[in-house]
């Protein structure tokens, strides 16, 4: 119970120091900013405003958590290192490992405060209530892929700088969800070597395109129960291995 007091601990303070940053509050801006161009958007059609609505919508709000993640996530321990109060708390029996938790549970925390904020706003934007389950499910997906970006984004930021950090972290995300384009312009040089290749590459990087769910279709055809239990496993195993990796990072890297 102590070593989650103290993971709890950390996340709250680094939470609370991250929201009074004028960057989150500037994402935050942008998101709602988006749900108006979107809500213009939508004007422009009679036949498909809810289409649009939450198509632009959803787009904008794991857009928004992405930005979170890699861009707290590649700051967040090498600012406090760079800052010099990151030794107030190795001076204390607390592990290395409750650090690069806490760091993480404090992303997440802002992620969630930020999706559940974005999400009401796109639901009072519409006027409509008759989608909320498939408007929750489409944020959750979000919150899925930000879990993985974000344990990625530390362990990057452990290894080099923030801003190569950061460059890793957005190639990562995109590849994420390229790999059906990949393997379809390797399918078209058929190469077996390089189609072999691809599809054992498949093994080793999350398949965000199996649930892409940020869309007007999936808000109104719900994915099945089992689609959804899969993708929240398949995000927490990728979770727990960048965040383990993170750790091993950080107890071998050299603060003084």
């Amino acid at each position: 119970m102590k070593h989650f007091y103290s993971i709890f601990i950390i996340a709250k303070l680094t939470a609370s120091e991250w929201i009074r940053l004028k960057f989150f509050h500037i994402i935050i801006f942008f998101g709602l900013v988006f749900i108006g161009f979107s809500q213009m958007l939508s004007s422009l059609s009679f036949a498909v405003v809810e289409r649009l609505l939450f198509d632009f919508g959803l787009s904008g709000l794991e857009l928004g958590v992405i930005m979170i993640s890699s861009l707290i996530g590649t700051h967040s321990i090498q600012r406090e290192i760079d800052r010099k109060t990151l030794f107030v708390l190795l001076a204390r029996p607390i592990p290395r490992t409750h650090i690069v938790l806490g760091s993480w549970l404090s992303i997440m925390i802002l992620c969630l405060l930020f999706s559940v904020g974005f999400l009401g706003s796109l639901i009072f934007s519409s006027g409509r209530t008759t989608h909320n389950l498939g408007l929750v499910i489409a944020m959750i997906s979000s919150m899925s892929k930000a879990m993985v970006i974000s344990s990625f984004a530390i362990a990057c930021g452990l290894l080099v700088r923030p801003i190569l950090a950061l460059g890793a972290t957005v190639c990562y995300w995109v590849l994420c969800y390229s790999l059906p384009d990949i393997k379809f312009f390797v399918s078209k040089l058929k190469d077996q070597f390089l189609i072999n290749l691809v599809d054992t590459f498949e093994f080793f990087i999350p398949q965000f395109h199996r649930y892409n769910w940020k869309s007007f279709y999936f808000v109104t055809n719900m994915p099945t129960g089992s689609e959804i239990t899969w993708s929240i496993f398949h995000s927490l195993g990728w979770t727990f291995l960048w965040l383990f990796l993170a750790a091993l990072f950080f107890r071998r890297k050299e603060i003084v």
